[in-house]
């Protein structure tokens, strides 16, 4: 496979969501699809077969993370995060980006005894230090 030209490589959109990392299992990946979280150039796509190409772009949207991805190279395996990285673009938009980080943020409960490691983030928020 390796002999392969790159621009003449498809993959299954379950396989690359898996190998770029966005799910954690293909089974998940396959879930997801299959729900319609999932664009491909603007087309809902509720199949997991969908071929995808060199320069499409992949909408992701669950209860987590909302993305946008341009393919940029075809991965051959699933690899490290880094590697994983170099095969697409992000091109979320900035505000989708900003309710990403700002939904998820971790916050204190104040309904309940802190356990330890809450005191010690809440000491460390305060400025004391003993």
């Amino acid at each position: 496979m390796n002999s392969q030209d790159q621009s003449d490589l498809n993959i299954r959109l379950d396989q690359l969501l898996y190998y770029l990392r966005l799910f954690k299992t293909r089974g998940i990946a396959t879930i997801a699809i299959e729900k319609g979280s999932c664009k491909v150039n603007n087309f809902l796509v509720k199949k997991k077969n969908k071929v995808i190409s060199i320069g499409d772009v992949v909408y992701i949207k669950n209860e987590k993370v909302t993305k946008q991805i341009k393919i940029l190279k075809i991965p051959l395996r699933r690899g490290p995060f880094k590697e994983a990285k170099i095969h697409y673009e992000d091109i979320t938009p900035i505000f989708a980006r900003e309710v990403n980080k700002s939904k998820y943020t971790k916050r204190i409960s104040f309904g309940r005894r802190p356990t330890k490691s809450d005191r010690r983030k809440l000491e460390k928020f305060m400025g004391r230090n003993f």
